[in-house]
């Protein structure tokens, strides 16, 4: 996948891209209307909100939970896929491997041929990160909705977030269902070019439930990702 080197839109500044910029030529966002009260196939939703990330190319977000864990998350697709995630756990992905920072130990690099504990364990960890931060699981989880409701162009609820000005989105009753978990309450805040801005639910598994906001911080540019290689 290749990104778009594009500028990062400062913080608390709304973006500057028209409907008509990148975003909207893409072919993933025909008939994606930003406009109050529009309702748009959830497939049509998850396919050009993945495809608007991609052409970013790069991005960082933070992720609150009320259970009291937060981490940042910073990401590219170009020139190569690359992330981190920096909190109560620390995780790079680089390309087809990957480290995962152990207490006492230091990075313990993923390894699916290894019988070393820290290592089976780092390597399922990665996998994991892997797979949910890849945009077509993305796009997947918003196509469980049926539709979605363009409710409104608000000031978003956080101080940070890359815009603070966007357009809500609400899935089909508020809820996105995903397999086991269901996550009510959900809203979608984009930019004009269709790149996310905040994003907030409340899942529910096994009887727990816990809230959590992803706010995006920066869309573009340059990402600092640690190189465990390195260490």
């Amino acid at each position: 996948m290749t990104g778009h080197d594009a500028a990062p839109t400062p913080a608390g500044t709304p973006s500057e891209e028209a409907p008509d910029g990148p975003a909207a030529a893409l072919p993933e966002c025909d008939g994606f209307l930003l406009s109050e009260g529009e309702e748009i196939d959830g497939r049509t939703v998850g396919e050009c909100v993945a495809a608007a990330m991609v052409l970013a190319g790069s991005g960082v977000q933070r992720v609150d939970s009320d259970d009291g864990t937060s981490s940042t998350v910073s990401f590219r697709w170009d020139p190569d896929y690359a992330m981190s995630v920096d909190g109560d756990q620390q995780v790079v992905v680089e390309g087809d491997t990957g480290w995962v920072r152990m207490p006492g130990t230091g990075w313990v690099q993923a390894d699916p041929d290894s019988s070393d504990p820290q290592v089976v364990m780092a390597t399922g960890v990665v996998d994991l990160v892997r797979v949910f931060s890849d945009p077509r699981v993305l796009a997947e989880g918003f196509a469980a909705a049926p539709t979605w409701t363009v409710v409104e162009e608000a000031p978003v609820p956080a101080d940070d977030a890359v815009a603070d000005v966007a357009w809500r989105l609400e899935p089909e009753g508020g809820v996105l269902p995903l397999g086991d978990v269901s996550v009510t309450d959900y809203e979608l805040w984009l930019r004009p070019d269709h790149l996310g801005v905040l994003a907030r639910g409340t899942s529910s598994y096994a009887g727990v439930s816990v809230t959590t906001s992803n706010t995006f911080l920066s869309w573009g540019g340059d990402v600092d990702i640690p190189d465990p290689s390195a260490s």
